[in-house]
């Protein structure tokens, strides 16, 4: 084998070495969960939480526990403040829904004209105490 060749193939391996670090580098800051609804999924309060704001502009808060098993906790208050890359902050509650095909989750109403968003905050009262969770959208 060339020396050229071997230099090639040395390149070739560290490229795959590294690409593979900063790829399990990002899962990692995502908890190491796929998204079960392609939302963003964080840990908040003892659960997995997914928030997304699907084609229609309708805002969807799904709560799961450690497992990423759908959770039912109609029990709790939730609301939500998202800032669109037009600046505009939109405000509103998130109703508990149970769908036959999405499962239960939390629904907002369609935000009219939001196509993109950067950041949301879902707030979540429990037993008399107000939790925030921060998603962000790159």
């Amino acid at each position: 084998m060339s020396f050229g060749r071997k230099i090639l193939l040395l390149t070739a391996a560290i490229v795959l070495v590294l690409s593979r670090e900063t790829f399990s580098d990002a899962t990692e800051k995502e908890n190491g969960h796929n998204s079960p609804h392609g939302g963003v999924v964080q840990r908040a309060e003892g659960m997995q939480v997914e928030f997304l704001i699907d084609k229609n502009g309708e805002p969807k808060f799904y709560l799961y526990d450690q497992a990423m098993k759908a959770l039912e906790r109609n029990d709790i208050q939730a609301k939500l403040t998202v800032a669109g890359h037009d600046g505009i902050q939109h405000e509103q509650d998130l109703t508990f829904v149970k769908d036959p095909k999405e499962g239960p989750l939390f629904k907002g109403e369609p935000i009219q004209g939001l196509t993109h968003w950067h950041a949301a905050v879902v707030s979540i009262k429990s037993k008399d105490r107000w939790s925030h969770i921060r998603f962000s959208n790159h």
